[in-house]
Parts: C-alpha cells; structure tokens; sequence
C-alpha cells in the first residue's frame, strides 16, 4: 500500500491549512512554527468575531425583513456550532486520539497480509468518497454565496452609471459591523471573503476528521472479523502434534479477543471525544434545514441555500451511517465471523471463548449523541422529521 493509500494523510493536510492541526509540524523549522501558531491565533480570533456580526444584522432585520432574518440566524447557528467543533479539535484528547489513530494506520500498511490491506484500501476510497461528497456541496455553497455577491457587484457597478439614486453597495454575506460599511467598504469585503474561506477550511477539516476516524474503526472491526474467521489455520502451519495445534490456535484465539477489548476502549474513547461534536450536530441540525428549506421554498437564494441544505443532509447523514455501520460491524458481523470460524472442530477452551466473545457482541458498539441515546441512521431520519415539523411550525405562524 503506498502512501498516496493512507486514511489520514487528506485529514492532516485539511487540518493543516484550516490552522486546526493539534500536533507538531515534524520537519519544519521552528520559524515556520511560530508562523503557523500565529496564523492559528490570528486567523481564529477573527472568526471567533463573526457570530457578533450575524447577531447584529439579526436584530436589525428581525420583524422587518422576515426571510433575511431567516437567512442571518440560520448562517450564526451554523457558525457557532463551527466555533464549538473548532474547541473540541484543540482538546488533549483529540490531540492522543490522532496519535493512536495515524500509529495503528501505520501498522496495518506495514502488515504482511495481503487482505488485511485489501479491507484497510476499500475503507480508505470509501471514506474519500464520502468525504468529497460532503465537502464538494459544502465548498459549493461558499463559492456560490462568494460569486452571487461579485454579481450584485457588477449589477450595482452598471445600475448606478443609470440611476441618479444613491444606492447602498451589495455585500456578500449580510453582516452587521461596528462601523460605516459603506465608507470602508474594502474592509468589509475582505472580512467577509476571510469569513467563507475560514468556514470551508474549518468545517470541511472537521468533517474528515470525524468521518475518517468513525471509518478507520469500522475498518479494524472488518479486519478482525476476517482474522477470527481464520483464526485456525494450523493446517497450513502442518502441526504435527494435535495438542500443539490445539494451543496455538487458544492463543491466537486470546490475541484476537485482546484486539477486541482494544477496539471496545478506542470506540469509549472516541465518544469521550466526539459525543459533545455529535451532540450539537444533532440539537442544531433540524433549525439549519428548517431555516434553509424555508428561504428554498421561497425562492430566496436558491443556488446557495439548495448547495448548503444539500451540505447539512450529507454531513448529517455521513456520521449516522459511519455509526450505524459500527454498530453493525461490532455485533451482527462479528458474530457471523466467528459462527463461520473452525471453532467446533476444537476443544472446550476454545468452545468457552468463543462463546464468551459471542456474549460481549450482543452488546454493539455504539456513538452516543451525548446524554440523547445511540446516533444511529434512525436518529438522523428523527432529525429530518423534526426539520419538516419545524417548517410546518413556521409556516403557520406566518
């Protein structure tokens, strides 16, 4: 497997630009580390701006421009929660996580077993595929808001060649700022064009970071099922001794359930880590594809708030179905691996371990939404509902 083939290289090149890579730049000068810690802080300070600017303009369209106000709210939501995603990447946990993760990647390519990289290359396209789907709509979005705003530009720039009026200058995302916007208009434009790039770099990181490792897990529950479907392969190894056979194949059965236990306590790390980004994917989701739905039904935007929407059932559904799979894997899959094993052909001890794996797979791994239960593909669908509802709800009230 080359290295052009590994899970987490895309996600630490994503990381790297957005600012958000938690560990250190091996080979690279300590310059160019001071460099990249002052554009972190720099870069995220002005973002950390941005939900003031969304509020403002908020409370000056609230009860005058229904829509607008709509768009403002659905917009701070958004970036609030990408605030909140943005902490928890810096944590010390997520920091030994990506250790663990890119330490354990390198042992399955260094791995002499031709299926074992076979299982690890299809999860690794498979995961590359999802994530592209994801950030392809969501960088769509950014793009497409950035040029409808150079094209109210352009229609400005000619209608005002026709029109003695004074007309205010269009800009690209509606923000309030605490100073004339018309007469320092270039500094608003710049500041909004920082804030779509920051927001595409940021979120699309975050994205590949939590899909790849949620992708990477389910790729070692694949390998393992395969290495307990053949933990007996004594035969090819010609034992002579049918008692040293029998010990041979105890003991890789016990490495294998070793593996098992490892894997349990990478998934209760992974929710340690997680379950607080989960959590508000899951409460704030629904008022995004509320908000986004009602401006599509209304013909507000519909190039950007079609891509965004489109972006928000994608990332939403992408980390249900990564967990859904997970849970699968852990147990329906992991119980046919071993039922499908040579485990009758052996001895008692082996019999009784089987049988106890089989016991702890009854229990599924599983992503938790926080303190809100099991994230999961019903759990998605649950938000799409809630998302519908909420349109009913302001539909009504208009």
């Amino acid at each position: 497997m080359t290295e052009s083939s590994t899970l987490f290289k895309m996600v630490k090149f994503m990381l790297i630009i957005s600012g958000l890579w938690p560990l250190e730049l091996k080979n690279v000068s300590k310059f160019w580390q001071v460099i990249y810690k002052g554009y972190y802080i720099f870069a995220h300070a002005i973002y950390l701006t941005s939900p003031f600017a969304f509020g403002g303009a908020l409370i000056c369209d609230f009860g005058v421009k229904v829509s607008q106000a709509l768009e403002d709210f659905s917009r701070m939501t958004f970036v609030i929660l990408i605030i909140f995603k943005l902490n928890i990447i810096r944590s010390e946990n997520m920091k030994e996580m990506i250790n663990l993760v890119i330490y354990e990647e390198k042992n399955i390519i260094k791995s002499k077993d031709l299926m074992v990289k076979n299982i690890y290359q299809f999860h690794v396209s498979y995961c590359k595929k999802m994530v592209f789907c994801i950030v392809v709509f969501l960088y769509a979005a950014g793009l497409i808001n950035m040029f409808n705003g150079f094209i109210e530009l352009y229609k400005w720039e000619i209608n005002t060649h026709f029109v003695n009026e004074t007309i205010n200058k269009p800009h690209i995302i509606p923000f309030w700022f605490p100073f004339n916007k018309e007469k320092y208009y270039l500094l608003a434009i710049i500041y909004q064009i920082w804030h779509i790039y920051q927001t595409l770099a940021i979120n699309g990181a975050i994205q590949a970071l939590i899909n790849s490792v949620m992708v990477f897990l389910r790729a070692n529950l694949k390998i393992l099922q395969y290495h307990i479907k053949n933990f007996d392969d004594t035969d090819s190894l010609h034992f002579k001794d049918k008692y040293v056979a029998e010990l041979y194949a105890a003991w890789k059965l016990k490495q294998l359930i070793k593996r098992h236990q490892k894997l349990i306590k990478w998934l209760n790390d992974l929710n340690s880590s997680f379950q607080n980004i989960l959590l508000l994917e899951y409460s704030i989701t629904s008022l995004q594809l509320a908000t986004t739905l009602v401006q599509i039904i209304e013909l507000v935007h519909i190039p950007f708030n079609g891509a965004f929407f489109t972006h928000c059932i994608l990332q939403l559904l992408g980390i249900a179905w990564n967990a859904n799979e997970i849970l699968l894997e852990s147990s329906v899959g992991l119980l046919k691996a071993m039922y499908e094993s040579n485990w009758y052909c052996r001895g008692k001890d082996i019999s009784f371990m089987v049988s106890f794996m089989m016991m702890r797979c009854t229990k599924p791994l599983v992503m938790r939404i926080g303190p809100l239960g099991i994230m999961d593909l019903n759990a998605a669908v649950s938000r799409i509902k809630l998302a519908y509802t909420c349109i009913s709800i302001l539909g009504n009230s208009k």
